[in-house]
């Protein structure tokens, strides 16, 4: 790429000091993906970009992007921050973990507008007071495609059937009704009530999300269930569901 200042717009995923004066900063641009950039002088009080890259930051920047190493970042202008986001550890961390699965499932590529606009959507709503575990798990419901393993939620893998009683299975990769439940023995046994909201999730809108009304039993078993088709399908989880995992024990 070339070494003149490109302008971009971004999203700050992570701060961390480097050395005594600047600091490592990684950005989720909207051209280039996941870039980690040196930003010179953070540390001092007069720096004029210290305050544009705070975690959780976006809007335009300019800087030089390089394919590998480290990107250098000049300077930023109409910045704004998801507050509540910033100020709260439990959004932080469903925030962070968003991050870290859309980092997971484009790697080092550009992420895809589609996916772009709708990560956005999602900090911008658990930034204004829905239910971040809600947003997530319906993110996670629709990520399953970019890790190319979507599960099939509209009929039975195995006869096609479109009405009846369901379960899902992970091995067999999605629906599975129930004159095939002895298909896979190890299908995940879940109330009715709870494939219904995984298959609402993995097609809503999530302009929709305001309608959702959900008791804290029920968001239990989506969870456990979401967790159950990840780790057979994706393999794999972030450090920072490990913490969220944490978290909610700390309210027990």
């Amino acid at each position: 790429m070339a070494q003149t200042p490109t302008n971009f717009f971004g999203i700050v995923v992570r701060r961390q000091r480097y050395k005594e004066r600047d600091a490592l900063v990684t950005i989720l641009t909207k051209e280039y993906g996941f870039k980690t950039f040196l930003v010179r002088s953070t540390q001092t009080a007069k720096s004029k970009i210290s305050g544009s890259v705070i975690t959780f930051s976006y809007g335009e920047y300019s800087g030089i992007i390089k394919n590998d190493g480290l990107s250098y970042l000049n300077s930023a202008s109409n910045v704004k921050q998801f507050d509540q986001i910033v100020q709260d550890i439990e959004l932080n961390a469903y925030a962070t973990f968003l991050f870290d699965l859309v980092h997971e499932a484009f790697v080092d590529d550009p992420v895809p507008d589609k996916w772009y606009r709708m990560l956005f959507k999602a900090l911008l709503y658990i930034d204004n007071g829905y239910d971040a575990q809600i947003i997530v798990n319906i993110m996670q419901m629709k990520l399953l495609e970019a890790f190319g393993v979507a599960p099939n939620m509209d009929s039975c893998v195995v006869g096609g059937e479109t009405e009846g009683k369901f379960d899902i299975s992970v091995l067999m990769g999605g629906l599975l009704c129930s004159k095939h439940f002895d298909s896979d023995i190890h299908r995940l046994h879940i109330p009715p009530r709870i494939v219904y909201f995984l298959r609402l999730f993995s097609k809503i809108n999530l302009d929709q999300v305001g309608k959702i009304e959900i008791k804290e039993n029920n968001k239990d078993l989506i969870q456990h269930a979401i967790d159950a088709i990840y780790l057979g399908t994706v393999g794999y989880y972030p450090k920072s569901k490990i913490f969220i995992d944490k978290m909610k024990r700390w309210h027990l």
